[in-house]
């Protein structure tokens, strides 16, 4: 699916009930999976997020622009957020 994140947008931490594969089209991304130092994304760039990772991030000033892939399990929603880190 194509998303689109407006400038400066912080992603609320989240999980999916299956792997995440992004494909970053524009913009930039501070992604912090739990358990792992942040990691920076930007155009051209592409990451993978494992099964039932909690994960969030923080947008950057231009946007944010991106092809995502889920292989989840379809009978569950395909984002639920998690508790804030302690």
């Amino acid at each position: 699916m194509m998303v689109e994140i407006a400038p400066n947008a912080t992603i609320g931490r989240h999980t999916h009930p299956g792997i995440e594969s992004s494909y970053v089209l524009d913009g930039n991304l501070d992604l912090v999976i739990e358990g792992k130092p942040s990691q920076a994304f930007k155009a051209g760039d592409s990451f993978t997020v494992p099964n039932n990772a909690v994960h969030g991030g923080k947008v950057g000033d231009k946007g944010l622009k991106l092809i995502g892939v889920y292989v989840v399990d379809k009978t569950k929603p395909l984002a639920t957020p998690a508790p804030a880190s302690q």
